[in-house]
């Protein structure tokens, strides 16, 4: 698979292999060249995504004072309200008040100016529509109390960040799983119309199949993309532009290496 995959972004020729390889072939190369799609989109998020969720449940375990969540109601040895607003965003804050029972009201959290807000027997966010979701915990039923301290946040943070990168690691390799072979099914059709100029005459799936390999530097800009921050405005030329143009003048130059061999094998 690593020769197909230097073949695929270096050697012309390699494409007249790939247009007469067996289908079972292609599939394998697209589960792989998915598999590194998928490494490299979850390394990604790791190195961006993983320290903000470090640090963001590192100061929830330094800054919220030990809660005791029993018998429907939240306890803590702080009886004040405490406002936690977080180190790099300060406007993500919350309030916790346990020894508030009172129903909460969407303008008091306005005035806290808290996206959340704990009290002793309901917990209230704001959503992103502006509207305040109500859980009331008097209505929870737990076997047996629940503290929430330090030692809960940082397994917190081990959970969290394990489903979000098992989340990442499927997600992208279903992405590049399902969008190769499709992209390809167009691509093999526009094949069709550049090997009418070409002098080609490769059937459909000889051409979808250089048209799996012609992908794979595209998939590897799109890699580039998840490690290096880019703008908007570039990101989307590159998804909507740069990459199709770059799988097309990868198959136009495998119809024509085919084209060319065709044309030699007619001539002896």
């Amino acid at each position: 698979m690593i020769q197909d995959l230097l073949g695929s972004i270096a050697s012309t020729q390699a494409y007249r292999r790939f247009a007469v390889e067996k289908a079972s072939r292609t599939v394998l190369y697209i589960f792989f060249v998915s598999l590194i799609f998928s490494v490299i989109g979850t390394i990604a998020v790791k190195l961006t995504v993983g320290p903000i969720l470090n640090e963001t449940f590192a100061w929830l375990a330094a800054e919220v004072p030990t809660l005791t969540f029993s018998s429907g109601k939240v306890t803590s040895a702080v009886t004040t309200p405490k406002r936690l607003a977080h180190p790099a965003s300060p406007t993500v804050a919350i309030m916790i008040d346990t020894s508030r029972i009172d129903p909460l009201t969407s303008q008091e959290m306005q005035e806290a100016k808290v996206i959340a807000y704990l009290t002793s027997n309901a917990f209230y966010i704001e959503q992103q529509s502006g509207k305040i979701e109500v859980y009331d915990l008097s209505k929870a039923a737990l076997e047996r109390p629940v503290i929430v301290d330090s030692k809960f946040f940082r397994e917190a943070a081990r959970g969290t960040g394990t489903a979000i990168y098992f989340f990442v690691a499927f997600g992208t390799f279903a992405l590049a799983a399902f969008s190769t072979p499709f992209a390809a099914t167009i691509f093999a059709l526009v094949g069709t119309i550049i090997q009418s100029f070409a002098g080609g005459n490769l059937a459909f799936g000889a051409l979808f199949q250089m048209a799996v390999h012609a992908q794979t530097s595209s998939l590897i800009v799109w890699m580039l993309m998840f490690m290096i921050p880019m703008p908007p405005v570039f990101t989307i030329t590159l998804m909507m532009v740069v990459t199709p143009l770059i799988t097309l003048g990868y198959l136009t130059m495998g119809i024509k290496a085919n084209a060319a061999a065709a044309a030699e094998t007619s001539a002896i």
